[in-house]
């Protein structure tokens, strides 16, 4: 494995942190140029080149998500840069960009791994789940790294966060999945993200990244009581209602089925 020192400069990081929890619409920092480029190009190469999915979404949440987080069947390029994002030394470096402790990887990547949506794909504003049950562990942080050479604007593709607004979406901030950006941000129940319009890139094209998730142990401050292990997608195309697989833990059907109502209304 080559030297952490070289990969990535935790400095930058440090320094485009320092805002992080006034962010707007919730904490959250991107920066560019945080991994070493050889690397990078490395693995955009072997991500584009990758025909061992683990799967493919087509629902009406996602379409043209190809997605693969069993580690034995990655590239040695993205083996290299998830070692470095679960090493203590990152860690380190999260948890004093967002103020969080005790931040614990994923050894497993759940839903992570590497993301390549292909040509008119998309992903629908969402919350991502906040109960781990395989390691009884609260959702906490995003990092994802985009390997988008040459990304032009009007392919689309733009990561949108949101917060819900009466029945509305409402969005304030879009980055672009450029190469070598990267960005972090908190997740929780009301964290809406996505990249809701379909790509309009060339045939053979697609838009690729490498996605890790950080937990905590005891549920954040002001975090969701229930314990959701599915995700909520939201409709802003219409602007009418909620539609998702509401999955949650440790309570009784019958007031599953209603909060399960609750939501889809």
């Amino acid at each position: 494995m080559i030297s952490q020192k070289k990969l990535v400069d935790l400095e930058k990081f440090l320094f485009k942190g320092k805002k992080y929890k006034e962010a707007i619409p919730f904490p959250y920092c991107f920066v560019d140029d945080l991994w070493d480029s050889d690397l990078l190009k490395a693995a955009e190469k072997d991500i584009n080149e990758f025909k061992n999915w683990d799967g493919e979404k087509d629902f009406y949440g996602a379409v043209g998500k190809r997605f693969c987080n069993t580690f034995d069947k990655l590239p040695e390029s993205v083996k290299n840069i998830l070692y470095v994002c679960n090493s203590p030394r990152f860690i380190r470096c999260l948890e004093e960009i967002t103020g969080d402790e005790g931040l614990i990887p994923d050894p497993y990547f759940e839903g992570g791994g590497i993301h390549s949506t292909i040509n008119r794909g998309f992903l629908k504003m969402h919350t991502d789940f906040n109960w781990y049950s395989k390691l009884k562990l609260y959702r906490r942080l995003n990092l994802i790294i985009y390997l988008n050479s040459n990304w032009k604007k009007e392919w689309k593709g733009n990561l949108k966060l949101g917060l819900k607004k009466k029945n509305n979406i409402k969005i304030f901030s879009e980055i672009s999945p450029i190469f070598n950006r990267s960005i972090l941000f908190t997740t929780t129940n009301k964290t809406y993200h996505g990249h809701p319009e379909s790509l309009e890139a060339p045939d053979g094209k697609s838009r690729n990244s490498i996605a890790i998730y950080y937990y905590v142990s005891k549920r954040p401050k002001g975090g969701s009581l229930l314990k959701r292990t599915g995700t909520i997608y939201r409709k802003i195309d219409d602007g009418k209602k909620f539609v998702g697989e509401l999955r949650i833990k440790n309570l009784p059907r019958k007031i599953k089925s209603l909060i399960k109502i609750i939501f889809q209304k």
